[in-house]
């Protein structure tokens, strides 16, 4: 029984301890989408990644429309030429739409992947800066605001670090 009772007080004094230690952590919280959407680099950077998405897809947009009248011109011919020229153009082509869906693939694959890469190398510009906000504001935790059930907005700080990220970094360009 006293094993229990002294059990029983160190589980107490420890929730106590415990406690009583994380009550002086100051605690924010950011929209990282709103950071994503608002600051001027980022809006740059999306800009950027727009413009690249719109080459590559109106470029196999028109490799698409060559491919439709190739398409068109061997349907056309079917009459004309014998059952073996027809069937190896028709393979041709096929070889040829194959080839297409997969370049297609990988143009989008690697549009995903620059995305991917430049939001991660704005991030690494953007960690120091918000470091810094929380050095110079004590703060201890830092939260996304997806993550927070609900909050007092004393708590966001999200527009202290738009307002410093859009002082410290003027211009983001894509390395491509």
């Amino acid at each position: 029984m006293q094993k229990f009772v002294n059990f029983f007080f160190i589980i107490i004094c420890i929730f106590f301890v415990s406690s009583y230690s994380f009550a002086d952590n100051k605690i924010a919280y950011i929209d990282v989408d709103l950071i994503l959407s608002e600051s001027k680099p980022s809006k740059f950077l999306f800009l950027q990644l727009k413009e690249i998405e719109e080459k590559k897809l109106k470029k196999l947009k028109n490799d698409e429309l060559k491919l439709k009248e190739e398409e068109k011109k061997i349907l056309s011919t079917k009459n004309i030429i014998s059952n073996e020229e027809y069937n190896k153009n028709v393979n041709n082509f096929k070889k040829k739409v194959d080839n297409f869906k997969n370049v297609k693939n990988q143009d989008i694959e690697n549009l995903k992947k620059i995305r991917n890469t430049e939001i991660l190398r704005f991030f690494k510009l953007v960690n120091p800066i918000i470091e810094k906000i929380m050095e110079d504001n004590s703060i201890d935790i830092l939260f996304e605001k997806k993550n927070i059930f609900i909050a007092k907005s004393n708590y966001d700080i999200t527009q202290i670090v738009i307002e410093n990220i859009n002082k410290n970094i003027q211009n983001f360009k894509i390395n491509e």
